[in-house]
């Protein structure tokens, strides 16, 4: 079994929910396909997005330059093609856009073997949960006034969903503190609400919000300061009750290392475009399992929830709609769980009428 061809696919599609800040006056999303054909018919597929669609294109050019390497391979043997890559693109360096284009690649792979295999994503690679806590991410912005968190709040609550994300840090801390309380007020605190800074503070005005709002019961305080600054993350995590999260910007396995033995946070947020594709999600993961810390992701709920179901510590996950619309389906929710599918591949599959109808470019799909 050989691939046959690549398809790099851009697309822009309307976004189906706010999109926040900073992309509020975004009209649409920006989305890359690659599709890998093997000889066999069978297609493996993987998406990456932008917020606003820049750096997409950097991307694309990427992933499109390993085309010669990957086409010719057989796609149950993806160690091949990953060594070939790695030297190719070892005078780029090993993070940033070379990491983002292996991802790409692997992630379709990944899919494609499932699918030869007759089998999910989270079965071929060993299941341990059929679904996880789902805690819905976007409405509560910044920008939204207390009556319309606690609106949008109590909406988040009769969807059914396991807890919810308000994102905060913008503006004095009485005024913070103000928004957590009314949507304890609005819920209560049979919901759990998580707390996304957004890396806006520094050092001391983090702690500083962290104290303030434990007493509202918060399932985890993201990303409270630049998220390059490990160690200032770490002594917050250390400051606080209440569990930090973080990571959503980190490159690779290397950095996650140097988060864990820092003990930067207590749920690590491993980016699937970022961290360098599937498995190395997975190498995050079982790593951070070892110290006995959680794991989450980051967007793209429709491919990270395959992924959480095969780690033991896997915490929760972010049912964040900015992908949906390139995707058939929607994330299914019961109980306050998101249901793992039981698809072949991913446990949610790229729409093909989405791809003909949003592509920047022709392309046979």
């Amino acid at each position: 079994m050989k691939i046959e061809s690549m398809v790099v696919l851009p697309m822009a599609a309307p976004y189906l929910c706010d999109m926040g800040e900073p992309y509020s006056t975004t009209e649409k999303i920006g989305g890359l396909a690659v599709l890998l054909r093997a000889d066999e018919g069978v297609v493996g597929e993987n998406l990456l997005i932008a917020g606003s669609g820049k750096g997409l294109s950097i991307i694309a050019e990427m992933v499109r330059s390993l085309e010669p390497l990957i086409v010719g391979e057989d796609p149950r043997k993806p160690g091949a093609f990953l060594a070939k890559a790695r030297a190719e693109l070892k005078h780029l360096g090993p993070t940033g856009v070379s990491l983002m284009g292996l991802g790409a690649i692997e992630g379709a792979l990944l899919d494609l073997r499932a699918k030869i295999a007759g089998l999910p994503i989270h079965r071929l690679l060993g299941a341990v949960h059929e679904r996880l806590p789902a805690y819905y991410s976007a409405a509560l912005w910044p920008h939204v006034g207390l009556d319309g968190l606690q609106k949008a709040a109590r909406n988040i609550a009769d969807k059914g969903y396991w807890g919810m994300k308000l994102r905060a840090g913008a503006g004095k801390l009485d005024e913070q503190v103000a928004r957590v309380k009314a949507i304890r007020e609005a819920v209560g605190y049979d919901v759990k609400l998580l707390i996304d800074i957004n890396q806006r503070l520094d050092e001391r005005r983090a702690t500083r919000l962290g104290r303030a709002i434990e007493p509202y019961d918060i399932h985890w305080f993201e990303e409270p300061v630049d998220g390059r600054d490990h160690e200032a993350e770490a002594r917050i995590a250390a400051a606080l009750d209440t569990p930090v999260a973080a990571g959503e910007s980190a490159f690779g396995l290397d950095e996650f290392k140097t988060m864990i033995d820092l003990r930067s946070a207590d749920t690590l947020m491993p980016d699937l475009q970022r961290v360098g594709g599937p498995m190395e999600f997975l190498r995050v993961g079982e790593l951070a399992g070892a110290s006995r810390i959680k794991v989450s992701g980051h967007t793209l709920p429709e491919m990270s929830l395959s992924l959480l179901a095969c780690l033991r510590n896997a915490d929760c996950l972010e049912a964040m709609p900015w992908s949906a619309p390139f995707y058939e389906g929607e994330l299914t929710i019961s109980k306050g769980d998101a249901i793992v599918g039981e698809r072949h591949g991913w446990s949610q599959g790229l729409s093909v009428k989405a791809m003909r109808e949003y592509a920047l470019v022709k392309a046979d799909i």
